[in-house]
Parts: structure tokens; sequence; C-alpha cells
């Protein structure tokens, strides 16, 4: 452990005062809008979700605003940020808050935990940040951070195993700013290769940057290996020029809009006959191009095929161009929503 912690908190903040990023949730109270702001930086680069977070505010400034919105709007709105059950998440989280809690957040980390979505690190940012309480908001970030500092090297599996270690440094006074500073230093600073050691206003009392360690540290457990899946994806034009959509109902994605996929079609024949046994008859057109997808486990390898209808099922969803820039549809397909998009399937 730090021999000096108070001097590595004061170190830190100082550090933080004069030289924290530009964020749009930077000081902010609104439980709500801290919430929003934690919920989307996880697992997403913070440039990324700047933009999403000003959209998101724009459309559902408060937490009853997102409580009363329908699902698919709030899906239309996290459209890129992936991960979308945070989104599904967040909408439900917003029921409990605005309905059975009259708006007010729970202010502890253990009442936060109970909702939808809300992990230990989301529950520790949130209760420190708008209310204060001396809680870790250990994320990838400041699990780096103190690993390097405290010289931790055996194989940290989750950020919330330093839980304890993370708590005895975290300072009774402004905790949430601590924690923000913690994981300022880890995005600018303490960064994952090639640390800039000699900009780090901590380095003094790291263990790592004593001890030469800092390229060693934090040992990480084996990734897994991501598995490879073949899929044929249908664009089905109709007699309209609209294109044929459904909702995933289960599994990964569920919720959003997407053209039919089929696992390990081969060839435009293999697709034809999926489409056949969901009640379609088509005439098959020609192949569009290959796309791939890489999601944290499984990438997608995408072969695209172009058909026309010749007859649907009754209940089938078909959409022009206006209808599926409305739908919240997965980052996965775009390559063929754009083909769609830009006009290519109006020779049919």
């Amino acid at each position: 452990m730090i021999e000096k912690i108070a001097a590595f908190q004061n170190a830190l903040l100082k550090w933080h005062l004069s030289s924290a990023r530009d964020l749009p949730w930077r000081g902010e109270e609104d439980p709500y809008k801290i919430w929003i702001s934690e919920i989307m930086l996880q697992q997403t680069r913070t440039e990324t979700v700047k933009g999403y977070y000003q959209r998101f505010l724009q459309a559902f400034p408060n937490v009853f605003a997102l409580a009363n919105a329908e699902e698919s709007e709030v899906l239309k709105l996290w459209e890129g940020l992936g991960y979308y059950s945070r989104a599904r998440n967040l909408h439900a989280a917003a029921k409990i808050v605005a309905y059975q809690r009259k708006g007010n957040f729970p202010c502890t980390f253990e009442g936060l935990k109970e909702l939808p979505g809300v992990g230990d690190y989301a529950a520790g940012a949130i209760a420190s940040i708008a209310f204060g309480a001396k809680e870790p908001a250990l994320d990838g970030n400041q699990a780096r951070v103190l690993s390097r500092v405290l010289g931790i090297t055996e194989v940290i599996k989750s950020p919330a195993a330093l839980y304890d270690r993370a708590l005895a440094l975290v300072p009774k006074g402004d905790p949430g700013e601590y924690n923000q500073a913690l994981m300022g230093l880890g995005a600018m600073i303490c960064v994952p290769k090639n640390p800039k050691c000699g900009s780090c206003p901590v380095r003094e009392m790291c263990i790592s940057f004593r001890e030469g360690m800092q390229s060693e540290i934090p040992k990480k457990p084996e990734k897994l290996k991501r598995r490879m899946e073949k899929r044929a994806v249908a664009l089905v034009i109709d007699d309209k020029g609209r294109v044929f959509v459904q909702k995933r109902t289960g599994g990964m994605l569920i919720g959003l809009w997407e053209f039919p996929g089929f696992t390990d079609a081969r060839t435009i024949k293999d697709a034809e006959v999926c489409l056949e046994e969901m009640g379609f008859l088509v005439e098959p057109i020609r192949e569009i191009g290959n796309a791939k997808h890489v999601f944290t486990h499984l990438e997608w390898h995408m072969t695209g095929y172009l058909f026309r209808s010749v007859r649907a099922p009754e209940s089938s969803v078909f959409e022009d161009k206006a209808g599926v820039l409305a739908l919240a549809m997965p980052t996965a397909i775009k390559a063929y929503r754009d083909y769609y998009l830009e006009g290519k399937t109006d020779d049919i």
C-alpha cells in the first residue's frame, strides 16, 4: 500500500485541477445526467460518447422523459454505441426511478446496484460524484493505474478484485473528484502501452515506476479466442421498392431491426432456401458484397444477397428508405443498410 496516502490524493487532485479533460458532463451534479454518462462510457471511447450524450439529453432531458419514451426511440438514439443491453437496462431503470421512486435516484452504492444495468463501476462513480459517497469507481482505467501504483503483479481478472485496496485510497472529502482524476490519469497519462511516466503527478509514489515494471503491469488473463460465424444477409425488395425488415426477438441485439441473416448459408441459393422456409417466394438477383463486424467474443463474416419478393407472408414488414432510416438497426449490418439507402436496389 502507498505509504503517504494523503500525498498521493493531493498530488492527483492538484494535477486534475489544471489538467482535467473538457467533457460535457464535467462538473455535473445532476444524478440523472451523471448516470447517463457513466452508462454510456462503459466499454465505449470518451470521444464517441460526447455526441451521443448531448443528443440523448436533448431527447430525454430528465428521468421522466426517458421513462415515458418508447423503447424503439431509446434504441434509435443509442444506434451505433453498441452493447444495446445498456440502452434497454437504462430504459428499465428510468421507469423504476420515475414511477417507483418519484424521480429520486438511490444515493448509496448498494441502492444504485439494484437498478438494472448498474454494476460496481457505475454504482461507485454515481454514488461518489453525485452523492459524495466514499466509494471507488473501478473501471479499466482506475484498475490499470492502481495496479501500477501499488505494484500488483498478480493477474487481475476484474477491476472489482481491487475494491478493498482502492477504497483505502479514496478521500472522504470530494471522492467524486478523486475518482474522476484517477480515471483521467488512466486515460491521458497511465495509458495501456507506453505510459507517459515523465508527466505523471504520482510517479514518485508508484511502485512499478520505481522498479521499472510499467510495461509488465497490469497482468491480464488470457483473452478468449473470438468465434467466427459466417452469415448470409438477405435484402428482399418488394414491387414498391421497399425492403423487408424484421425485429430481433431474442439473443444478441434483441429489440433491433435487421435484414434477415442466416448462419452458415454459403450461397445465394442457400439464402433463397432459408427465405422459403420463412414463407417467402423470391427471385434471386445478385450477390452484393462482403462485410465483417467484430463483437467482443464473436466475428460476423457476412455476404449480402439481393432478392425480388414474389410472395411474402402476410405479417411481413417492408419499409422504404425513410422507414429504414427511422429504425434502430445494428451497426453490424450498416454496409447493407447503406446499400439500400444509396439506391443500389432501385434497378430491380
